[in-house]
């Protein structure tokens, strides 16, 4: 199948048919049913997230931390700006926005908050880090009673918190449905492993063998960059073991396989994103050192049985 792409930059996310990301600090919403490529103008964005018609990004454009508000259709701007610093990246699901700021020196902690942006009220929530959210549900990592780090889920309706029965160096989690993902960063880049809300079962997702018959550790180099959506958790791969080589793949939950959808070379770290059975992933120029391609492709998972290029 054919891979393509749709322009250049880092930080890609979608949302149906509208893929967002940034170029030099400037926001690029790619409609992929028109296939045009609108700019929004800024000089300092980074770390876009969309739901429907909205995005939001971190933004420092006038040289203070803050989170932008965009409204695609009509073009009209907002911008958060209490308790936001350098560390805070958005969610967004419906008319909630999500980000953590204000590190507590005190529990190594971060703090969590929501806003409305349709009411304009903000919420602390709770102490943590890397928020995500889906419906009425809230999930971040905290440093526990311990000194690890684990993962909770809020429920914004009851209140209740919950924390997933899991020990190690948790992070990054996201959430789609009744699932929660996160990464097991104790090891190199982290294994991915996910937790079912209703069945409270956790299940490994790319730490199956553990070792290999070389007697390398596998999957320990895949909870970089996550995500989900619906059936589907995509994942970049930084190095190749017997798991497979270095690129971007995708994990059917139901059928718990993982495949390869693109090859990249070792070290080279992708940030994908997935919405239905589109796949979206640029290059984490930060981390990856050996990147010379800054593109933003796109592969249809649907059009094609053979995923791997």
């Amino acid at each position: 199948m054919q891979v393509t792409r749709i322009g250049n930059g880092s930080d890609p996310a979608i949302y149906g048919s509208k893929v967002a990301w940034t170029d030099r600090g400037v926001i690029h919403v790619y409609d992929l049913t028109t296939k045009t490529d609108t700019m929004v103008n800024s000089s300092a964005a980074s770390y876009p997230a969309i739901y429907g018609n909205k995005l939001v990004w971190h933004d420092e454009s006038n040289g203070t931390p803050r989170l932008a508000v965009y409204d695609i259709e009509t073009a009209a701007r907002s911008y958060i700006t209490k308790d936001v610093d350098s560390y805070s990246i958005p969610a967004i699901y419906g008319n909630r926005i999500v980000w953590s700021a204000n590190y507590n020196e005190t529990n190594y902690n971060y703090n969590v908050y929501m806003r409305d942006i349709s009411t304009s009220t903000q919420t602390r929530i709770a102490y943590g880090e890397n928020p995500d959210i889906y419906d009425t549900r809230i999930t971040y990592a905290a440093y526990d009673s311990g000194d690890w780090r684990s993962i909770f889920v809020y429920d914004i309706i009851t209140g209740e918190t919950t924390q997933v029965p899991y020990s190690g160096d948790l992070n990054n989690p996201h959430i789609y449905g009744n699932t929660v993902i996160w990464s097991d960063t104790y090891t190199r880049l982290g294994y991915i492993a996910m937790y079912d809300i209703v069945t409270k079962k956790v299940t490994a997702v790319t730490n199956d063998t553990g070792i290999c018959d070389d007697g390398s550790e596998s999957g320990s180099d895949t909870g970089a960059h996550t995500n989900i959506y619906g059936d589907k958790i995509v994942y970049a791969k930084a190095s190749s073991d017997c798991l497979g080589s270095a690129g971007v793949y995708v994990y059917n939950i139901s059928t718990a396989q993982s495949t390869q959808v693109f090859d990249y070379e070792i070290n080279i770290l992708t940030t994908p994103d997935v919405y239905d059975d589109t796949v979206v992933w640029g290059i984490d120029n930060r981390y990856s050192d050996d990147a010379i391609d800054n593109g933003i492709y796109i592969i249809d998972l649907s059009a094609t049985n053979t995923l791997r290029q």
